[in-house]
C-alpha cells in the first residue's frame, strides 16, 4: 500500500501591493531602457540625487534592478560621468477604495488602487542638455479578498498600505439579516415537515 502525503492550496494569484507598485515601475523604465541601449551599455550612468526617504529610496533600488545590466552608479560617485538619471517628484500610493461582497453573501473583497507617478530626466553631463524626458503616472486597479489583507501590505513602506474603508450599510447589515432569516427559516421548515 502506498500513502502519498501532499499540501493542497489553492493558486489565487492575488499580487501584493508592492507587486503591483515593481509592475508599474519596470513599465515605467521600459522607455528609458530603450534610450539607453541606444546610448550604449559601455556608458557610466549615475543615479542624479541621493534617496532622502525610503519612497525616493525604493525608486532607486528599483531603478538599478531593472537596469541591471548598465554601469548605474550611485549619486556619491564622481560628477564628472557621462550621463545622469535624475528622478523627479516622485509619488506612490496605494489606496483601498471599497469593502464589498462577491456575489450574494459571498466573499468579502477590497477593490484597490495603486498609484505609481513621477518624472525622469537623462541629461548629458558634458554640455548639460536633457535627452530624455518623461513624465510617468499610471495606476492599477484591481481586488483582493478581505481575508489576505495581511499577506496583501508590506508594513515596511508607508506607500504599501492603506486604511481600509468602512463596510456600506448593505454588507453590514442587510447581508447577515438575510442569512439569519434564511437559517431560521429553513430550521423552523425542517421542525415543521
Amino acid at each position: 500500500m502506498l500513502l502519498v502525503n501532499g499540501i493542497s492550496f489553492s493558486q489565487n494569484n492575488t499580487s501584493t501591493n508592492l507587486d503591483l507598485i515593481d509592475r508599474l515601475i519596470d513599465e515605467s523604465l521600459n522607455p528609458l531602457n530603450d534610450k539607453l541601449l541606444a546610448l550604449g551599455k559601455n556608458n557610466f550612468y549615475r543615479l542624479g540625487a541621493g534617496a532622502n526617504n525610503p519612497l525616493e529610496n525604493y525608486l532607486q533600488s528599483s531603478i538599478k534592478r531593472k537596469l541591471a545590466g548598465y554601469k548605474i552608479l550611485s549619486p556619491e560617485t564622481s560628477d564628472t560621468l557621462g550621463f545622469v538619471i535624475v528622478f523627479r517628484n516622485p509619488f506612490i500610493e496605494t489606496k483601498y477604495k471599497r469593502i464589498y461582497t462577491d456575489k450574494i453573501l459571498g466573499t468579502k473583497k477590497v477593490e484597490r488602487e495603486v498609484l505609481v507617478a513621477y518624472d525622469i530626466d537623462l541629461i548629458n553631463k558634458n554640455n548639460s542638455t536633457t535627452i530624455y524626458n518623461q513624465h510617468f503616472n499610471k495606476r492599477i486597479k484591481d481586488s483582493f479578498d478581505l481575508d489576505k489583507l495581511s499577506l496583501i501590505e508590506d508594513r515596511q513602506y508607508l506607500f504599501s498600505y492603506s486604511e481600509l474603508p468602512e463596510e456600506n450599510n448593505l454588507n453590514r447589515i442587510l447581508y447577515p439579516a438575510i442569512l439569519i432569516t434564511a437559517s431560521a427559516a429553513a430550521i423552523i421548515l425542517f421542525f415543521i415537515i
